[in-house]
């Protein structure tokens, strides 16, 4: 007698098992993916731009551009995109093209050079409502500039900014005529002159503004800033009116 084989009875996969086998598996696969996924979204998720433009507590829609990370400060994958201007714009006739104020869709120029753009753009507009030019005078740059420098200092997107009266710079300066002025800040691309214009037109006090017959005069600044608060990559302008 030869020696008896203790594994000639056990049962050999079937095509049910087999099937049954790698269902398991690719739902496991499935699962593994889903909470990867939702570990990613959980810590790598972020608002690349976050608000499209905002000033005073309004807001101009510019849609939101997410990105996905699976760790913190790597590589992003962009989810969605913004757009420069909102949707159906009922303000974009008063947008001068590129061709009456070059680089208006630019944040790569130097200060001053986006400055001048907005000048340009801010004449243009009026020009639609047959209003006169504006001429830029240095005591209304001078103070639109100190009014920049309170924002960062007290990271408070304000026209009052740091608690302090809204034509401080402008009264202690000696200035008595009537003053206005317009704040808005950015993020990325929609920080350029063009689309921080358009921000304005769609917000009916600071179109008022934009629009005063009464105004002469103005000032501009204008400054990047790496970080303010939370958020990244930001365009601060304070465009600041005179009647002499």
């Amino acid at each position: 007698m030869g020696v008896e084989s203790r594994d000639w009875y056990q049962d050999q996969p079937t095509e049910a098992a087999e099937t049954a086998a790698t269902s398991w598996l690719r739902w496991l696969v499935i699962v593994v993916i889903a909470v990867a996924l939702a570990a990613i979204l959980a810590f790598g998720m972020r608002m690349l731009y976050g608000p499209g433009a905002v000033y005073g507590g309004e807001e101009v829609d510019h849609g939101r551009n997410i990105s996905i990370s699976p760790f913190p400060g790597g590589p992003s994958i962009s989810l969605s995109r913004v757009w420069l201007y909102p949707k159906n714009d009922p303000w974009k006739r008063y947008l001068a093209s590129e061709k009456r104020c070059p680089n208006g869709e630019r944040t790569d120029l130097s200060l001053q050079q986006e400055a001048t753009v907005m000048v340009c753009l801010i004449n243009y507009a009026r020009s639609e409502r047959r209003l006169v030019p504006l001429t830029v005078v240095a005591f209304l740059n001078e103070t639109s500039a100190e009014k920049v420098g309170r924002i960062v200092r007290c990271t408070d997107f304000n026209h009052d900014a740091c608690g302090i009266d809204a034509a401080e710079e402008v009264r202690a300066g000696g200035y008595t005529g009537a003053w206005g002025e317009n704040l808005v800040i950015a993020s990325g691309s929609i920080g350029a002159p063009r689309p921080a214009l358009d921000a304005w037109l769609n917000s009916p006090h600071h179109r008022e503004n934009l629009f005063d017959p009464q105004w002469r005069n103005m000032g501009l600044a204008v400054q990047h800033l790496d970080r303010f608060g939370e958020d990244k990559d930001m365009w601060l302008w304070v465009n600041q009116f005179g009647d002499r």
